[in-house]
């Protein structure tokens, strides 16, 4: 067996091929991840905006059932323009009861989200994103009071 030197070119190659798709496997896959990632940053960042329009919305009603339906219309149309269109989403609405001015309002959403998205529709895992806002009701404003609304148990009392 003769043994002849390799070519000038192929000095110190290893392998060529291989390592390319093995890079760019590794690529499209932290691609992916920080997509997904991104989608629940930018998810997170449309519910908080959504609860404070819930809020801002019940704050400025007449009356608790109205206050009710308009903010939730309010909320879901807001994810709907940011094109978050949260099909898990629920809202735990403020006790509709304690309506009157200057009552604190307290609104969570939550919606679970899959945390990692492959292409061909394949979904692994899940997340939930909560979104917590409290704003007061107007207290210049005249608004019918609920049932059990204590207007000594409101930050505008003086005690």
């Amino acid at each position: 067996m003769v043994r002849g030197r390799p070519a000038a070119g192929e000095l110190g190659a290893v392998a060529g091929v291989e390592v390319l798709a093995l890079g760019v496997l590794v690529l499209v896959t932290m691609t992916l991840v920080l997509s997904a990632a991104w989608g629940v940053v930018d998810s997170r960042a449309a519910m908080d905006d959504a609860a404070r329009e819930y809020l801002r919305t019940y704050t400025e009603q007449r009356d608790a059932g109205t206050a009710a339906t308009a903010a939730e219309s309010a909320a879901r149309r807001l994810l709907a323009e940011r094109g978050t269109p949260l099909r898990t989403l629920r809202i735990a609405a403020p006790d509709p009861t304690r309506f009157g001015p200057c009552a604190n309002a307290h609104v969570e959403l939550r919606a679970t989200l899959p945390q990692l998205r492959l292409p061909f529709g394949h979904r692994f895992g899940t997340t939930e994103v909560v979104a917590v806002a409290d704003e007061l009701v107007d207290a210049h404003k005249e608004v019918l009071r609920g049932p059990a609304y204590d207007p000594a148990r409101t930050v505008c009392a003086t005690p």
